[in-house]
């Protein structure tokens, strides 16, 4: 708890009750403390002690400073932060008028503005710091603070061009005072906004020149712990990751995630010596604290993993970090936990889909339904993702290709992002061949997600569009260009480790080369095909390849072959059909219902 500065002489009617209001004053401050730090804290009669000064009638200086101690324990010990927000409004309105008080006005703003952003009051928080940060100028901690909460505001706001101004003036700031470790988070915060903002160019400039510093830290003596330099290697790691994952360039990826690995292993075994370099305030700044940068690891692995098509170890990775998650809201409850909570449940649907476990992918995605329940905000940032999931589910099940389209179209409603709205669109087009439209109508489909508009950089969906491409050729019959689509999609998928998508391309191949009665070539092609999805694994790639190898070999008076293969098909086929048939007779399949309404109703949420 911040210290009470003692109470200011002024005048009253007599010494007598002075004395009175002190002794009584600090006795209620001193009970307050002492229910507060005792071996089993009392927070609740900690804040009663303090809100029984308030009924003192106390001078306006005590009355700001308890009003701002009754806020700090509400805020950081209880769920009233709506209380907690009145005492520093009030507080607000009356420290602008005392002299002498900027930096616990600075205090009070900060505390404000965190307390408008958990209420998702984003706008307010952002006018309550304009009005402030020029006041802070001076105070080195607090104009790094103000910042640093200004451009979290503007971001949650999607005011992504103003929230990299405001890091971009953190870091001259933070040069200019020579607080190294706080310019290096505003310039990767800058760079990872840049990326968000899908501003590649500028955002990898940053990145180089952060990484190139990092680099050569120790030689240059960089005012730097150890534990700084890997905090800071493991968001520069984490931010080149995202970037290659965003942009589909699976194998460049490895290189930067065996770098986050090996920098998160060495923060770990650090001792606590090294945590602190510096009494300058505005120095006191870090990303995330370890748990949470732990959690961050495995996400990006995850995703890493799922790209790849390495289902099993994607799977891995999201039990092992759903079970942290699980622990540690034994003791935190915040949104950043919900916001992994989801990535990761959202990760394993699609684990569980490849992997043909319907019945698994469904209860992932009641589990996210839940999570939304719980936590109302999350729905803004995930409800995409939550159809754009459910209409991948539906795909995967039998004569379930509409409720497909319509969980795909009401994705649509919910996302501006670009390489959503094309991998959406993508999936989109195979639901429309497979239900065979008229050439004229699937023409116009086809024609808005061709290679070139797919969105910039973006290697994995220019890579997928040429296997629609393809795939949609072939299904017309035209086999040369069908060809030339998908080689062009193995050239892509296998400059980016794409596996799934190589395995789609050698069986769309072969299965071109079968109608064309080369044999020889169509067996390469779908037993390349085949051992992809064994190793990966995909079901679906699996049983579709067994099923071509069957038919080839069949064709080529090979009928020991032509049983193995038909024998596999037909064990992942009666396989499939048990599961369907569980996940079609289950409550949470009535999800696949709901489209309009804000939230999934209570009846799909069993939590």
């Amino acid at each position: 708890m911040a210290e009470i500065e003692d109470v200011p002489k002024e005048d009253t009617s007599s010494v007598a009750e002075a004395l009175t209001f002190e002794n009584m004053y600090f006795a209620l401050l001193g009970a307050a403390e002492d229910f507060r730090i005792s071996k089993n804290p009392d927070i609740r009669k900690s804040i009663h002690c303090l809100e029984a000064i308030l009924t003192l009638n106390p001078p306006a200086r005590v009355e700001v400073r308890t009003r701002f101690q009754i806020a700090q324990l509400m805020w950081l010990h209880t769920k009233n932060i709506d209380h907690a927000r009145d005492h520093l409004k009030k507080a607000l309105s009356k420290v602008k008028d005392l002299t002498s008080m900027e930096e616990l006005k600075l205090e009070i703003t900060s505390l404000l503005a965190s307390v408008y952003m958990a209420q998702h009051k984003h706008s307010e928080a952002v006018k309550l710091i304009n009005k402030t940060i020029e006041l802070a100028i001076n105070y080195q901690f607090w104009y790094c603070q103000m910042c640093f909460q200004l451009a979290k505001a503007n971001m949650d706001l999607g005011n992504i061009s103003a929230a990299v101004t405001t890091l971009a003036a953190g870091a001259e700031y933070a040069g200019r005072i020579n607080a190294q470790n706080t310019r290096l988070l505003f310039s990767l915060s800058q760079a990872m906004a840049l990326l968000i903002q899908r501003n590649f160019d500028v955002a990898d400039v940053i990145l180089k020149e952060v990484g190139a510093i990092l680099e050569n830290a120790e030689q240059s003596g960089l005012a730097l712990t150890s534990t700084e330099i890997l905090n800071l290697k493991v968001y520069h790691h984490v931010l080149q990751v995202s970037e290659y994952i965003w942009q589909g360039l699976i194998k460049s990826a490895r290189q930067s995630l065996k770098q986050l690995h090996s920098c998160y292993k060495q923060l770990t075994q650090l001792d606590a010596s090294n945590v602190a370099s510096t009494n300058n305030t505005a120095e006191m700044f870090h990303w995330m604290n370890t748990q949470q940068l732990f959690l961050l690891v495995y996400v990006v692995s995850v995703m890493h993993a799922l790209q790849q098509g390495y289902t099993d170890k994607a799977e891995s990775y999201a039990k092992k970090a759903l079970h942290l998650i699980d622990k540690q809201r034994t003791y935190q409850n915040d949104s950043l936990l919900s916001s992994y909570q989801l990535i990761l449940l959202e990760q394993l649907v699609l684990t569980h889909l490849l992997k043909g476990s319907t019945s698994g992918a469904i209860k992932e995605l009641q589990k996210c339904t839940a999570v939304y329940q719980k936590h109302h905000h999350t729905l803004k940032h995930h409800r995409a993702s939550l159809h754009t999931a459910l209409g991948l589910y539906a795909m995967a099940l039998p004569d379930s290709l509409d409720n497909a389209l319509a969980q795909f179209n009401a994705a649509l409603k919910y996302t501006v992002e670009p390489e959503q709205v094309a991998f959406i669109k993508l999936n989109s087009a195979i639901v429309h061949i497979k239900q065979e439209l008229p050439p004229e109508q699937l023409n116009s489909l086809l024609e808005s997600i061709e290679p070139g508009k797919m969105p910039n950089k973006c290697h994995s969906l220019k890579a997928s569009s040429y296997c629609i491409q393809g795939l949609a050729a072939l299904v017309e019959g035209r086999m040369k260009d069908a060809k030339s689509k998908l080689r062009e999609t193995l050239v892509m998928a296998n400059k980016a480790d794409l596996n799934k998508l190589t395995s789609c391309a050698f069986v769309l191949l072969g299965d071109i080369f079968l109608k064309m009665e080369n044999h020889r070539d169509a067996i390469e092609m779908v037993r390349s095909a085949h051992d992809i999805a064994n190793r990966i694994p995909d079901v679906a790639l699996q049983m579709w390849s067994a099923e071509l190898l069957s038919s080839l070999y069949e064709k080529t008076g090979d009928g020991e072959r032509a049983a193995e293969y038909g024998a596999v098909k037909q064990k992942i086929t009666e396989k499939c059909c048990g599961d369907v048939e569980l996940t079609v007779n289950s409550p949470e399949h009535c999800l696949l219902q709901w489209l309009d309404s804000e939230f999934p109703p209570s009846s799909m949420s069993m939590v």
